[in-house]
């Protein structure tokens, strides 16, 4: 995929997931992630994991915000991913959004990079990745501030919840 505005759409979970893999290719100083609960993502797979952990590592001033409905999934069921935020607690945040949010249900993940990646509804496999439309990022990234300051709960990545 080039760095112009033209989408690459997917209407499946296969779509869905490769375009997750596209779009963590593109990461660059920063991400943030809305979703539900990141199952669909197969962000706690091992390849996907590895990704991240690459992109953390070649940019020590990387950060990852993280807002979900639901945590349960990502502490309980996602070994890796898990360990992932354990080991880079200083560098990936987790909230949760309040109950008052969780009518929400379009999901998306932000590149600082100008990487968009958007799923019209949590429970369709529907949606874009973007690249480079400058106009729509900046509408999501407004849209994530405003959830990430209204998530009151962090979710702690330490065994002492420090």
């Amino acid at each position: 995929m080039t760095d112009t505005a033209e989408p690459l759409r997917f209407a499946d979970r296969a779509g869905y997931q490769a375009a997750v893999a596209q779009w963590l290719d593109r990461i660059r100083v920063g991400l943030d992630i809305f979703d539900v609960d990141l199952v669909d993502t197969a962000l706690s797979s091992s390849p996907r994991v590895a990704q991240l952990s690459d992109a953390l590592t070649r940019d020590p001033a990387m950060t990852v915000r993280i807002v979900l409905h639901d945590a349960d999934a990502l502490q309980h069921r996602m070994p890796r991913l898990w360990n992932l935020c354990t080991a880079q607690s200083h560098r990936m945040q987790i909230r949760q959004t309040p109950r008052t949010l969780r009518h929400l249900t379009e999901t998306f993940m932000l590149s600082a990079g100008g990487a968009l990646l958007v799923r019209t509804h949590s429970m369709h496999f529907r949606g874009k990745l973007l690249v480079g439309d400058t106009q729509e990022n900046a509408g999501y990234r407004q849209r994530f501030g405003e959830l990430w300051d209204a998530c009151s709960c962090c979710i702690s990545t330490t065994k002492f919840g420090l």
